[in-house]
């Protein structure tokens, strides 16, 4: 607690100076490393940022917020492929997530990964259905990799879904033009 205090108020080094000291007390303080780690991806690199992370994964690797952290970090980073393969890693923990699976499918997608998106907007749609902009979102996934039939199918639930003048409703009906 002393270490985010001083962080807080802007004391970079002396804080990681406080939880340096404290990991080397208690060296199995899983939150101490994390906290480190969040402090240096505001301090420093992302390389070291990053590094940080990892050492806290290889002692508890299903823990979702130090991955989501490290996520981040490659995100901002630029680390495109790495950022794909840590949500790769994180919805294999969190499969029942559809956050997870659509996440996985933008990032796939900036990617030109068309195939694979697809795959991770259908988890995503499957996991929750009901979110129309999704699977709006699956639907240009389909359209992308020539689906037009399932696109069709996808974009029609959408019309036939959503209240009148839904912001839905003008991108929708382009993409149903184009089919």
């Amino acid at each position: 607690d002393r270490a985010k205090a001083v962080w807080e108020s802007g004391e970079i080094n002396p804080a990681l100076e406080i939880l340096d000291r404290g990991i080397q007390e208690h060296p199995h303080a899983l939150t101490l490393q994390k906290l480190r780690a969040d402090i240096l991806t505001t301090s420093r690199g992302p390389r070291e940022a990053v590094e940080a992370y990892e050492l806290v994964l290889a002692k508890a690797p299903a823990a979702l917020d130090v991955r989501w952290a490290k996520w981040s970090v490659l995100t901002r980073s630029g680390q495109g492929e790495e950022s794909i393969a840590e949500l790769g890693r994180i919805a294999r923990i969190d499969g029942q997530n559809p956050l997870v699976h659509l996440r996985l499918a933008q990032e796939l997608r900036k990617h030109n990964r068309l195939e694979e998106s697809l795959e991770s907007y259908r988890k995503a749609v499957e996991l929750a259905p009901d979110v129309l902009g999704w699977r709006l979102a699956l639907a240009r996934a389909r359209f992308d990799v020539l689906d037009y039939d399932g696109a069709e199918r996808d974009v029609l639930y959408v019309l036939h879904n959503i209240s009148s003048g839904s912001p839905l409703e003008l991108p929708a009906r382009n993409l149903l033009a184009q089919v």
